[in-house]
């Protein structure tokens, strides 16, 4: 029967040991084969043949040996023949064609040994490990399961597996039609075996907390090992158990946390470009409807503080249910998407923006909902009454909150695509086709499509498609956009070239060597990409205040309502958006913008420029170095040694010396080594067969010659290991040294037999490089094997001082640690496999792209160009990058300390109030502010001063502050909560000296279109302090003076236009002359008109008021209502309701009073619901017969009286 692989996991483990306990335990059950246990993620697996064990045998297993299993999956069969096969799936979008991919990978892992016959022979285990990845289109999945299944049962399929390189196969398997059935073989380098890594494209994401919350539900699905997501990039990069997770689970895990996922295509270059339209185009069609839903609110909006606004008199009832209207698609259609996410995020039991736009827009829609369907049950009326609006709708808040959001969304969204503009130029260097030549045929075909081994032909021009070697032909290769390089590179027979170079001048042909994702092109975009999405130590200061903000946030919002609302006794309404403001003005989007928007900029920045910085963390560690070592060959010289010296010393001469030197030179991998072996074959000496060679680490090296052993080294070779005086020879070295020629012994047990000596040529930009980071103040480190006198001949032709000289290879790693012992932050600059161990000691490593893979695998920045001078630039570039991270986190915090104390009114009373849809605004230029700060990362140029980088955060700073400020003083003229704000802070409508004015004189009051107007008796304005804006404050019979806000009302009505002019029939009068204006007071003086005695008396009027002083010096103004109820409030005061009421037989006064007044009067406990009785008020006892709805007009401060 065939076998299953069966998962599970395994709880309690803590080392190897424990893995081989298990393993013991799972290999005595029958039927049980091929166990893997890992520790490090408490899972395992085992192929297990049902008929003879049971899953639940193998929980028992795993007790026995002390532990606890959970199984997880039935997985693939394990059948004959292809007992090891991996199979994977992955599904395509529809329409596209099925492929298939096979891997056979074999690994060898023990000791090659010597038998008594003298043949070797090899002692290990051997694994053989088959795998097969079926791409297939969503309509062909169900007829594809049968073929996949005959598939691999086929004996084919064995066949194609073992096919050589670089041939074709076509399996004879009648398949479903529209399936192709070529197989193209293509032998991959071998992964780890143990996980692999999947990359997803995120959307929907609108601050880091999202990017945390997918976090958390990718992490969570079984046999993921890690997830580490990018908000400003959108991706998420997973680490699995190779088979044991498939797409469809992670991306089903992103969506269960309220995003969106699709596996990404890295073969599509374009890919992540029209995603990003995509996002761009999506955001601002939100906004357009958003906008022009919003757009009539505004309008609304602009009734309260521009009278005579065309169609306020007619639309004022309607804009309650008109609001409604527009904003509910915008609030619940528009806005769904904040809903999503915070439900989301309640479910991973967390906040995050979504939350916080989610609340503050719920708060204000949810009570002007409340208040209107109160008004509607109350009013019996859908729209307001008598003319007037429905008093506390905030519907537009809510509707121009998620407006300005969106807004913020989308020029973010631009502002992001234009961080990641390296990566597409880099994408865009890819060729996307390939001219292969097969079988004698030249063809066309896909750039994916080119395998190893494939000859392929380049004409003048184009593009080279792969990396490869060439067969034939010369030209020369622009390399600029791979390594800076502005000078075309020569090639001929046997050289390199490099994917995505241009082919500028001949034709030639070579062999490919490297293709897909092996190029050196598709490296570094990948490693770019990876650096892009990686975290910045310093990030995570800015991860754990988001982890608290958003709670933070929502608790200072509800203390603010707390405070404002039971404490102070604000209204409802303005406590509610106090609370919202707060809610909306401290999204974190900032915050988390602040490090990856800057990364993202920095490290496409040093692409273009050939320096590869490696992610976060090396660049913030470039920024803190204060020392750094340059390793000698190769780094500070070119590594291409010469010969310059050789003399004979003993029994053989200058030739001879040469000639057995080379032999024995020519089996080590040495830059020298490689130096005296080239010279010989330059001079065509003739070399002997070497035997038992052996390299001696530090030293040098031995080997045999016609059974004689030579040595051949430096002085520690001779003198310590030889055992030979080297005093005869030194004075000859030391002058070559001192020359910085590097010297070599040759010897045998019993002579020195001569001297070879070569020099390395110092590269022509190290001194300038070791120049610049002095002037940095960086102190600068020369190490190498080399002895005393030619390190520092080398050394003082590039102007470092201080050298470590004669340092072996496995002791380099030891000096770097000796520095950083003394406190250092130090930097070494590397290039071959000796340098690996100090590149990974030191904080920064830095490999030169001319090393080895393992040195540029070590190093945390990689330099392509092998110039020192780039080094240099690094570091600048580093240092600017996290300036700029620095910069943005402050900007970040800033907005938020300034932000949060005015979003919550705390400076009411100096009239800063921030209307939540303002504060949206606000809250989503702070975003763009942040990452407009990083694309000045775009302008940085090496070597050169970003001035505009430097100057314009402190320009941006302040101008985000003035800014912000506005958008507050803005908020507070066009607030429909001033009065509420000045009852708030105790602040009176009309201050002492105008309430003495008014209340020593007489007041009337008129009616037009039902807004009233204000009349004072004075024979003039001269001595009461008051100023003329136009004309003059003296009156005559029929001559008014009118306050500032009428004068500008009647101005915009073209009532008058200046002092002098005439107004007709103005109310019972034929005639007025206007005489001056009075200029603003800020007081209720502002609406009045002032008369003298005789116009006064031929004024008509509605009703009659009086103006008194109350104790605290604030005026209480009176309207004498009997039988003459003004038209906004006529349907709130009953025909009776001024009738005096008896209790306990003391006579009480009905007072109707303005809603206004009514919330001060609240505020100072005067009263706190209707039907309260007040004792001397005013000498008279009162009952408060009821609060009039709101008017928007000076009614609102008036208390409605009897005649008595």
């Amino acid at each position: 029967m065939d076998k299953q692989k069966i998962n599970f996991t395994v709880s309690g483990m803590h080392c190897g040991s424990c893995e081989m306990l298990i393993k013991d335990e799972l290999g005595e059950l029958p039927g049980a084969s091929d166990a893997e246990i890992d520790f490090k993620s408490g899972k395992g697996s085992v192929f297990l043949n049902l008929g003879q064990s049971k899953p639940d045998d193998i929980i028992k297993a795993v007790a026995n040996a002390g532990y606890k299993a959970t199984i997880e999956t039935l997985l693939q069969k394990q059948t004959n023949g292809i007992s090891d096969m991996k199979v994977t799936q992955k599904i395509l979008s529809n329409g596209k064609p099925m492929k298939i991919k096979f891997q056979s990978v074999t690994t060898a892992d023990g000791k090659v040994l010597e038998g008594q016959d003298g043949k070797l022979y090899f002692d290990g285990r051997v694994d053989n490990k088959k795998a097969a990845q079926f791409s297939i289109p969503k309509d062909k999945t169900e007829d594809s399961k049968d073929f996949i299944d005959r598939l691999l049962r086929s004996v084919n399929l064995l066949n194609t597996l073992d096919v050589n390189k670089g041939e074709s196969r076509t399996i004879s398997e009648s398949i479903p039609n529209g399936i192709t059935t070529g197989v193209a073989q293509q032998i991959t380098p071998p992964q780890n075996s143990g996980s692999e890594k999947v990359a997803l494209s995120l959307s929907g994401m609108h601050c880091t907390s999202c990017a945390g919350i997918i976090e958390r539900s990718l992490k969570k699905v079984p046999g993921v090992k890690e997830a580490r997501v990018n908000f400003t990039a959108e991706k998420a990069s997973v680490t699995v158990d190779s088979g044991s997770v498939s797409e469809d689970a992670l991306i089903e895990a992103v969506k269960k946390a309220g995003y969106k996922a699709t596996v990404l295509d890295e073969a599509d270059p374009e890919f992540e470009t029209r995603k990003q339209q995509e996002e761009i185009s999506g955001q601002f069609k939100k906004f357009i409807i958003s906008f022009i839903l919003s757009v009539p609110m505004l309008y609304f909006m602009f009734f309260e503080f521009f009278q005579g606004l065309p169609g306020s008199a007619i639309l004022s009832p309607y804009i309650g249910i008109a609001s409604l209207i527009l904003t509910t698609p915008v609030q619940f259609i528009i806005g769904k998407g904040f809903y999503k996410g915070m439900w989301s995020a309640l479910r991973m039991r967390t906040f995050n923006m979504d939350s916080l736009i989610a609340i503050g827009t719920s708060t204000a829609y949810f009570y002007s909902l409340f208040n209107f369907i109160n008004y509607f049950l109350t009013k019996g009326s859908l729209i307001g009454l008598n003319g007037a609006r429905i008093p506390d709708l905030y519907f537009e808040t809510a509707a121009f909150l998620i407006t300005f959001v969106i807004l913020g969304k989308w020029l973010e969204a631009k502002a992001k695509g234009r961080t990641s503009e390296a990566i597409k130029k880099l994408m865009g260097l890819q060729a996307k086709t390939a001219r292969v030549i097969r079988n004698g045929q030249t063809l066309d075909i896909p750039i994916d499509q080119v395998v190893k081994g494939d000859l392929l032909m380049v004409r003048p021009g184009e593009k080279v498609p792969v990396d490869g070697v060439i067969a034939s032909g010369t030209s020369a290769i622009d390399e600029s956009m791979i390594t800076g390089e502005s000078m075309p590179v020569e090639k001929k027979e046997g050289d390199n070239v490099i994917g995505g170079t241009i082919n500028k001048t001949g034709s030639f042909q070579f062999t490919a060597t490297r293709v897909g994702a092996e190029t050196t092109l598709s490296q570094i975009i990948r490693l770019v990409e990876d650096a892009q999405g990686s975290k910045a130590p310093i990030q995570a200061f800015a991860d754990r205040i988001s982890a608290y903000f958003v709670p933070a946030v929502i608790g200072i919002a509800a203390l603010t309502f707390i405070v404002w609302f039971f404490v102070l006794g604000a209204p409802l309404a303005f406590a509610l958006m106090a609370f919202t403001a707060v809610i909306v003005i401290a999204c974190p989007c900032a915050l988390g913008l602040a490090t990856p928007t800057a990364i993202m900029v920095g490290t496409g920045k040093g692409a273009e420029h050939g320096i590869l910085v490696k992610g976060g963390e090396p660049l913030e560690s470039a920024c803190k170095i204060n020392a750094i070592v340059f390793d000698k060959t190769g780094t500070l010289t070119k590594g291409k040694p010469e010969v310059t010296d050789i003399e004979s010393l003993g029994s053989l001469d200058e030739d001879e010396v040469l000639e057995i030197a080379a032999s024995i030179e020519k089996q080590s991998e040495h830059p020298l080594a490689e130096a005296i072996y080239n010279y010989a074959q330059e001079e065509e000496v003739k070399l002997q067969e070497v035997t038992n060679f052996k390299a001696i680490p530090g030293h040098g090296v031995q080997a045999e010659i016609n059974g004689k052993v030579y040595y051949f080294g430096n002085r520690k070779l001779i003198s310590d290991i030889v055992g030979l005086p080297i005093d005869r020879v030194n004075r000859k070295m030391t002058r070559l040294e001192d020359q910085g020629i590097t010297v070599m012994i040759l010897a045998t047990k019993e002579e020195i037999l001569g001297l070879i000596g070569v020099a390395d040529t110092v590269k022509e930009t190290s001194a300038e490089a070791v120049e610049k980071l002095q002037r940095m103040g960086i102190e600068v480190w020369m190490i190498t094997g080399d002895n005393e006198r030619t390190a520092r001949a080398i050394a003082e032709q590039v102007g470092i001082t201080n050298v470590l000289a004669e340092v072996l290879p496995e002791d380099k790693a030891n000096e770097v640690k000796k520095l950083q012992n003394l406190g250092k932050k130090v930097a070494m600059v590397g290039d071959g496999i000796n340098d690996a161990p100090a590149l990974a000691q030191a904080e920064l490593g830095i490999a030169m792209g001319s090393g080895t893979d393992v040195a540029m695998e070590t190093g945390g920045i990689v330099i392509i160009k092998n110039d020192l001078r780039d080094v240099v630039h690094a570091i600048s570039l580093s240092k600017e990058t996290m300036g700029k991270i620095k910069q943005n986190m402050f900007f970040a915090l800033f907005y938020n300390v300034i932000g949060i104390p005015v979003a919550a009114r705390v400076f009411a009373g100096m009239g800063l109030v921030l209307k939540p849809e303002l504060a949206g605004l606000a809250m989503a230029l702070s975003s763009i502010s942040v990452v407009s700060n990083s694309l000045l990362l775009r302008r940085y140029l090496p070597g050169k001063t970003n001035y505009l980088s430097i100057f314009a955060p402190a320009l941006m700073m302040l101008l985000f502050t003035f800014v912000f400020f506005e958008f507050a003083r803005f908020s507070s003229n066009m607030s429909k909560e001033t009065p509420m704000i000045a009852a708030a802070e105790g602040i009176s409508p009309i201050n002492k000296q105008a309430g003495e004015m008014l209340s020593q004189g007489q007041n009337k009051i008129n009616f037009a279109d039902n807004n009233p107007k204000l009349f004072l008796q004075t024979v003039s304005l001269n001595n009461k302090s008051l100023k003329a804006k136009e004309g003059v404050l003296t009156l005559g019979r029929d001559e008014v003076v009118v306050g500032y806000e009428e004068a500008m009302a009647m101005k915009e009505k073209q009532l008058f236009q200046k002092p002098g002019d005439i107004i007709n029939d103005f109310f019972g009068i034929p005639q007025v002359k206007v005489v001056g204006i009075l200029e603003q007071t800020g007081t209720l003086l502002d609406k009045y008109y002032f008369v003298n005695s005789d116009t006064f008396g031929e004024l008509s009027s509605t009703g009659n008021i009086k103006v008194s002083l109350a104790s605290d010096g604030t005026s209480k103004f009176f309207y004498s209502a009997s039988g003459n109820i003004p038209e906004k409030v006529k349907d709130n005061i009953r025909s009776d309701g001024f009738n005096p009421v008896y209790i306990a037989n003391n006579k009480y006064e009905p007072v109707y009073i303005g809603v206004d007044e009514a919330e001060m009067m609240k505020k100072e406990k005067v009263f706190s619901r209707d039907g309260d009785l007040i004792k001397n008020f005013f000498s008279r006892n009162i009952i408060v017969a009821g609060v009039l709805p709101k008017t928007n007009t000076v009614l609102d401060t008036f208390h409605f009286v009897n005649t008595n």
